[in-house]
């Protein structure tokens, strides 16, 4: 072989090579990750906990910023706007998905301008009942507000909210009316719930669990397509006559849209391994989170779901955001 015919191999072995080189550098600094929410709730912690060991898992650090407002779309829009190129991320929740249907403008589109990592854990919501209705299961719930239009009240943590959501969503599959009472947050909502002023209320099953095991309400029906394992005895609105009704959320990790699949790769792969670590299991299970996982693609999938799911309920009902 000639000096000529070995030099063209050797570039083209170089050429070959050079990909891998620059994939296996990322990452060679510290990754920022935007949480749309104050530092202390539950989106926080999530972010913390799971990021902090993503972090290990890379060999790098991870910062944590929050940059709070106009619900979640200032983070959005940040991290939207930002190079693709791994260093920033946003972690948020399903609320990115039904944000569209809600507000009149939203400045990205979450399924073009983001690029989804992974689903980091859902969250399930359950449907409560004051102590002093007269129902214990989901149909008997039903019945009454058929025998009553609009004379049972129910609790939400916002016009908008995914507890909002959620109780349109069964109001219109059992064909009732019942009127809706925003509160600022969950235990307003749950202390309202268990002094009748409102009569039933969807929450997260982490918030509710101790107010339910206390006996100051009544745990009706959970809103996943399967039991949840913190309130194993509770049926499904799956199983109590609403076919099909899920009430879960979910937090999730994106990056800007264009960011190299070699690098959406590493960022999925170190979000499943963490996952998957017992500590960090168990750290999120005690918060009320189920852990999830998967490649990118269930999340773009689940984004699509709520985006169609939740959307056809606001259209219907005319719901706006304030």
């Amino acid at each position: 072989m000639n000096r000529r015919s070995v030099l063209a191999v050797l570039s083209l072995a170089f050429a070959a090579a050079a990909p891998a080189v620059a994939q296996g550098q990322y990452p060679d600094k510290p990754i920022r990750v935007i949480v749309p929410y104050a530092a202390g709730g539950g989106t926080d912690l999530f972010a913390r906990v799971v990021s902090a060991e993503m972090g290990r898992i890379l060999g790098q650090s991870v910062v944590i910023e929050n940059k709070t407002g106009a619900a979640g779309m200032i983070a959005g829009t940040a991290v939207a706007q930002a190079a693709p190129d791994g260093y920033t991320l946003l972690v948020d929740q399903s609320s990115i998905a039904t944000n569209p249907a809600l507000y009149a403008k939203v400045p990205f589109d979450v399924t073009k301008d983001l690029a989804p990592i992974g689903v980091g854990v859902t969250l399930e919501n359950v449907l409560l009942a004051s102590p002093k209705l007269p129902a214990t299961t989901v149909r008997e719930a039903i019945a009454l507000a058929k025998a009553k239009p609009n004379g049972l009240n129910y609790a939400s943590t916002g016009i908008g909210s995914p507890q909002h959501l959620s109780m349109e969503i069964l109001k219109d599959q059992a064909g009732v009316q019942i009127v809706h009472v925003p509160y600022k947050g969950g235990n307003p909502g749950i202390l309202a719930t268990s002094m009748d002023e409102v009569q039933l209320f969807f929450i997260s099953v982490s918030t509710a669990l101790p107010f339910i095991k206390g006996g100051k309400v009544k745990a009706l029906g959970s809103g996943g397509l399967k039991r949840s394992s913190q309130l194993p005895d509770v049926p499904t609105l799956n199983e109590s006559g609403l076919p099909g009704f899920q009430a879960v959320g979910w937090l999730a990790y994106f990056a800007p849209a264009g960011t190299p699949p070699a690098i959406v790769k590493t960022l999925n792969d170190a979000l499943n391994k963490a996952l998957k670590n017992p500590k960090i299991a168990e750290q999120l299970k005690g918060q009320g989170f189920e852990p999830a996982g998967g490649p990118p693609e269930d999340l773009g999938s689940l984004v699509r779901r709520d985006l169609d799911f939740y959307g056809r309920i606001i259209r219907k009902v005319g719901i706006r955001a304030e």
